[in-house]
């Protein structure tokens, strides 16, 4: 389980150097909630263990919605951003 305030939190000025490269990328930005909780789930499920996925949004009820499962999740948060209305995480899948 991912305990949500020791995640890192990354700015733009650090976010090259701070944040894990992806081996993924999915754009949510615009999605509905129920549906972008589904294909972010979707990609996780398609990935490797141990992979890490970068996640893109603008809806902050989805993010709150995704940082709840994350902290009931094996998945792991490894670090997430906010520039004006953009949201990224970084998810490493768990690895079993």
């Amino acid at each position: 389980m991912n305990d949500i305030n020791n995640i890192t939190r990354v700015d733009r000025q650090n976010l090259n150097m701070a944040s894990p490269k992806p081996d993924r990328q999915l754009d949510l930005s615009g999605g509905l909630v129920p549906f972008s909780l589904a294909l972010y789930k979707s990609a996780l499920t398609r990935m490797a263990p141990g992979a890490v996925l970068e996640i893109r949004l603008q809806d902050q009820d989805t993010f709150q919605d995704l940082m709840m499962i994350l902290k009931r999740s094996a998945d792991q948060l490894l670090a997430w951003e906010q520039q004006a209305d953009d949201y990224y995480l970084w998810v490493r899948k768990s690895p079993g």
